[in-house]
C-alpha cells in the first residue's frame, strides 16, 4: 500500500474514532481477531479490525459496534459488507459501519443495510455523523488523537517488559468473548506489571489507567448480571456467594475448581487468598454493592476512564473528561472506586492512585 494510501486510510479512521467518541462510545483501535479455539500452539490471526466501539443498551450492557475503513479502489463494497457481517457473529455485535474512499452504489448499500451495516463513502459518512451526533464537529477529545495511539501501542520499543500487556490491551482483551475471563486477566496483567511502570512516566500512566478502564468494561457485566438476577442482595454473604459463583462460570464450575484449589492449595498466587475469589476480595463485594445503586451507570465510566488515560500523553490539554464527568457524575464516582480497588488489589505503586484519583476529582468539580 503505497503512502498516500495509508494517510487516507488513517483519516478515515481518524473520522469513525471522533465519531465514536462523540458518541460517548468506548472507542478502541485496531484490534487483531485470532481464533481463540484452535489446535495450533500459537493462536492464528484471522483478521483485524480497524475500529471497535462500546456502547450502551437500554439494560445497562455494553454492545460491540464494528468499524471497517478501506481506501483500495478494487474494494466491493457488499464483499466488505458480508465481511463483516462474518465479524458481527463472532464478536456478537448488531451493527456496524463500513467507510470507504469511493461512491458506493444504492444497491450495495441496501444488501448491506439488512444485514444492520451502514456503508458510505468518506464524504457521505462527514454528513452522516453530524445528522446523528450533535457534538460531531466540537469535539475535542484526547483519545481521538491518533498520533498517540501510534505513541501508546509503541510503548514496548522503550519498555520491552511491558510488551505483554500493550498486547493485551490492543488484543487480547478482545479475544476473550467471556467478560469473567476478561475481569480475572485485566486484573492479573495489572499485578505481572506492578514491578515495570513507574508513575513518573506519562506513558506508564496511560497503560495503568487505560487497564483499569478495561476492567471497568468487564465489571459493567458482571454488576449487570448480578442487578437482573438479584436486584440489591440482602447480605454481604449473599453477594459473596453469588459473585463467586458468577466469576467462575456457575455454581457447578465454581465447586469443581473451588475443590482443586483446596487438594493443592493457594493456586492463585495471591496472598490470604485459599479460595476463588479476587484481591482484596471483601473491598471487590464493597465496590460491586456501591454500583448495584445505579447499575446502568456503570457502563459510562470506561469511557471517562480511557479518556483520562490517554490525556497523560495528549499534546496539548482536554477537557473531554470533564464533559463526561459532568453528564453522568454517578459514573464519574464509580470511577474513582474502582481505580481506587484495582490499585489496591494489584498491589500497583499507590502513586498511580494518587495521580488517577487527583484527575477524576477535578473533573467533577
Amino acid at each position: 500500500m503505497g503512502v498516500s494510501k495509508i494517510i487516507k486510510d488513517r483519516i478515515l479512521k481518524s473520522s469513525l474514532l471522533k465519531y465514536f467518541v462523540s458518541k460517548r462510545w468506548y472507542p478502541h483501535l485496531e484490534a487483531d481477531i485470532y481464533c481463540i479455539d484452535g489446535t495450533a500452539t500459537s493462536p492464528k490471526l484471522i483478521t483485524d479490525i480497524d475500529v471497535l466501539g462500546l456502547y450502551p443498551e437500554s439494560f445497562g450492557k455494553l454492545k460491540v459496534i464494528v468499524g471497517d475503513c478501506k481506501t483500495l479502489k478494487n474494494q466491493s463494497p457488499i464483499t466488505r459488507a458480508l465481511w463483516m457481517n462474518g465479524i458481527m457473529k463472532m464478536l456478537d455485535s448488531q451493527q456496524g459501519i463500513i467507510l470507504l474512499e469511493k461512491k458506493i452504489e444504492q444497491d450495495h448499500k441496501l444488501a448491506a443495510t439488512e444485514l444492520n451495516i451502514s456503508v458510505l463513502s468518506g464524504n457521505d459518512f462527514e454528513k452522516y455523523a453530524r445528522c446523528t451526533s450533535r457534538d460531531y464537529d466540537m469535539v475535542s477529545s484526547a483519545t481521538c488523537v491518533i498520533e498517540s495511539w501510534d505513541q501508546y501501542y509503541g510503548i514496548h520499543k522503550m519498555f520491552p517488559k511491558l510488551k505483554s500487556a500493550i498486547e493485551f490491551v490492543k488484543f487480547g482483551f478482545w479475544n476473550k468473548r467471556d467478560y469473567r475471563l476478561q475481569l480475572r486477566h485485566t486484573l492479573s496483567v495489572i499485578r505481572d506489571i506492578r514491578h515495570e511502570v513507574n508513575p513518573d512516566h506519562p506513558i506508564h500512566l496511560t497503560l495503568v489507567s487505560d487497564l483499569i478502564s478495561l476492567f471497568s468494561v468487564a465489571l459493567s457485566e458482571v454488576v449487570a448480571n448480578v442487578f437482573n438476577q438479584y436486584l440489591l442482595p440482602e447480605t454481604k454473604k449473599q453477594l459473596s456467594d453469588e459473585l463467586k459463583v458468577l466469576i467462575w462460570g456457575g455454581r457447578e464450575s465454581y465447586t469443581f475448581i473451588n475443590s482443586l484449589y483446596s487438594r493443592i492449595g493457594n493456586g492463585g498466587g495471591y496472598e490470604n487468598e485459599p479460595t476463588l475469589s479476587l484481591p482484596e476480595w471483601d473491598m471487590f463485594i464493597q465496590l460491586v454493592r456501591q454500583c448495584l445503586e445505579s447499575p446502568y451507570d456503570i457502563c459510562k465510566v470506561p469511557m471517562i476512564l480511557r479518556e483520562i488515560a490517554f490525556e497523560y500523553i495528549a499534546p496539548q490539554p482536554y477537557e473531554w473528561a470533564k464533559v463526561l464527568a459532568s453528564e453522568n457524575l454517578q459514573a464519574a464516582k464509580f470511577s474513582l472506586l474502582i481505580a481506587e480497588y484495582v490499585c489496591r488489589s494489584s498491589k500497583i505503586p499507590p502513586e498511580f492512585l494518587q495521580q488517577l484519583s487527583k484527575r477524576i476529582i477535578q473533573i467533577q468539580a
